[in-house]
């Protein structure tokens, strides 16, 4: 099975990946071209031969402007385990999401009401027939999120958010606080290189920082670090992760108390589009000692694209 990785490119070298300010699902997704659906397998080995079976674990569909439009989840048997149909006005805003769990036998349904004129949006969530919370979104003429309504079984919660720019106009703070108690519950920061690309990031809330670092190359990605500080205070290293061009992970390395742990290597093959639609992943275990590489299991996608 011949695959590409870092040492060999067989994808579209043509092709950029968009790292924010997506334009729908597909980009968020690091899709390329007019995907029409994704079928998602996953065939874990279970010797070294390499047996195993091809277990179907996620079906996403996608309207032919690239929203979501269909999303299933299933159990590592390949059981149905949540099924979510998602609709959209003719403007393609999202009016409502219908989700079923088959475990639970619970449904849901978030009606989505958008005025465009007042800069809201309302989101109603019914369970089962009851309603079970509502939330009222306020946004500025940026549309950034500047007051956020949750009402749930009579209790309201307000949260605002604060802003900082940088002289580029890139966003360097976000603080959301709670108004009754006017607490920070979540500080975000950014940084940026001299390009404008972010290269440093952090959510605090009160209890846990989490810390992302990036390294860029030839404006990609290249390398991302991402750190912990707990009750301790001490910064704590958790992975280390590298990328081919297209942002897909090629090697990942995992800490456990900023020890290495283990490694990940992955390895693709991809369709005319530069979409993977193999990837072999293989494990080093740090933490056995472990000298070598094995295969641990093999995903695959199958993809289909609007003409």
């Amino acid at each position: 099975m011949a695959f590409g990785c870092d040492k060999k490119r067989d994808y579209p070298t043509d092709l950029k990946p968009k790292y924010s300010d997506f334009e729908n699902d597909r980009e968020q997704r690091n899709l390329f071209g007019k995907v029409k659906e994704v079928e998602w397998y996953k065939t874990v080995y279970q010797n070294d031969k390499k047996d195993g079976k091809r277990i179907l674990n996620l079906k996403e569909e996608f309207t032919e402007f690239g929203s979501i439009k269909e999303n299933s989840n299933y159990d590592n048997s390949g059981e149905l385990i949540q099924n979510d149909v998602y609709e959209y006005d003719e403007n393609d805003f999202l009016q409502k999401i219908i989700s079923t769990n088959k475990r639970t036998q619970n449904s849901y349904v978030m009606a989505v009401y958008h005025d465009t004129i007042n800069k809201t949006s309302k989101r109603k969530v019914v369970v089962n027939d009851s309603v079970n919370h509502e939330v009222i979104v306020f946004y500025n003429d940026k549309d950034y999120v500047i007051k956020q309504i949750a009402i749930e079984q009579n209790d309201t919660t307000i949260v605002e958010h604060k802003y900082k720019f940088n002289e580029a106009d890139k966003l360097v703070l976000e603080r959301q606080n709670d108004i009754e108690s006017n607490k920070p519950i979540v500080t975000n920061k950014y940084s940026y290189d001299e390009n404008g690309n972010l290269i440093h990031s952090s959510y605090k809330t009160e209890w846990i920082e989490l810390i992302t670092e990036k390294k860029w190359e030839n404006e990609r990605i290249s390398k991302q670090t991402e750190y912990t500080i707990s009750a301790d205070s001490i910064k704590h290293l958790d992975q280390v992760t590298e990328f081919d061009g297209l942002y897909n992970q090629i090697n990942s390395k995992i800490y456990e108390n900023s020890e290495l742990n283990r490694e990940l290597k992955y390895e693709y093959e991809f369709d005319k589009n530069g979409n993977w639609i193999k990837r072999e992943v293989s494990m080093k275990e740090h933490y056995a000692k472990s000298k070598e590489f094995k295969p641990i299991y093999l995903e695959t996608r199958k993809i289909t694209y609007w003409k």
